[in-house]
């Protein structure tokens, strides 16, 4: 790896995950970064949709969504392009948009690292989605969440095997912090044979299995 190079840090996961734990926090992204060079712009798509609708607060929300998500996606577009700096944003990953972006990241000699963080179940994300609306925050309708849930999944092994760095997180509510469940470097792997949540480390490398607990 190129260490002077920029990172396209893509945090992902679905909602009610607890991205933003590795998104918002920088001390936790120098960490996982294992660097100490400039400042990393953090692009957060409720932020956006938050000040949309504080200038247009007859908006509605779905308008608002899909209004910062297209310009989330020209900053992170821009950035790739010039090339001169690391930035970070999250996703939900239901969709292959971000595909391109690393694709092209990479050929503009960015390094990526890519974080994803499981829960355990759909029911879970649910529930977690409404108390942080019981809280003021943002909802997702129940029915969009069941629908990425999948998608979210299916997408992951691709950005597994495309970033330079990859780590998966358990963050379900039966563990006190996130868990880190598999890593890879390069063609370095490493997974947790104790993995609270061994069904999303399959899909990374089918002949792999955990090894478990007799009961």
């Amino acid at each position: 790896m190129n260490e002077g190079a920029p990172w396209f840090v893509l945090v992902a996961g679905i909602n009610g995950a607890g991205k933003s734990t590795f998104a918002e926090d920088r001390a936790t992204l120098r960490v996982l970064l294992q660097a100490r060079g400039p400042e990393i712009e953090v692009i957060n798509p409720d932020l956006v949709t938050r000040e949309i609708l504080r200038s247009e607060p007859e908006l509605p929300l779905e308008d608002a969504n899909v209004r910062a998500a297209n310009e989330c996606e020209r900053r992170v577009r821009d950035l790739v392009k010039r090339a001169d700096r690391s930035f970070v944003i999250e996703t939900v990953l239901s969709t292959d948009k971000y595909k391109p972006l690393i694709l092209a990241a990479l050929k503009r000699g960015f390094q990526v690292l890519f974080v994803y963080v499981v829960l355990g179940s759909v029911e879970e994300a649910i529930q977690r989605v409404a108390a942080r609306v019981a809280r003021g925050g943002h909802d997702v309708p129940v029915a969009k969440i069941r629908r990425r849930w999948p998608r979210s999944l299916e997408n992951l092994p691709w950005f597994w095997q495309h970033a330079s760095r990859a780590l998966v997180y358990f963050n379900g509510a039966s563990v006190p912090q996130p868990v880190l469940m598999a890593e890879r470097r390069g063609t370095q792997l490493w997974f947790a044979l104790d993995a609270p949540a061994p069904w999303a480390l399959e899909c990374l490398l089918p002949q792999w299995r955990p090894r478990r607990r007799k009961g």
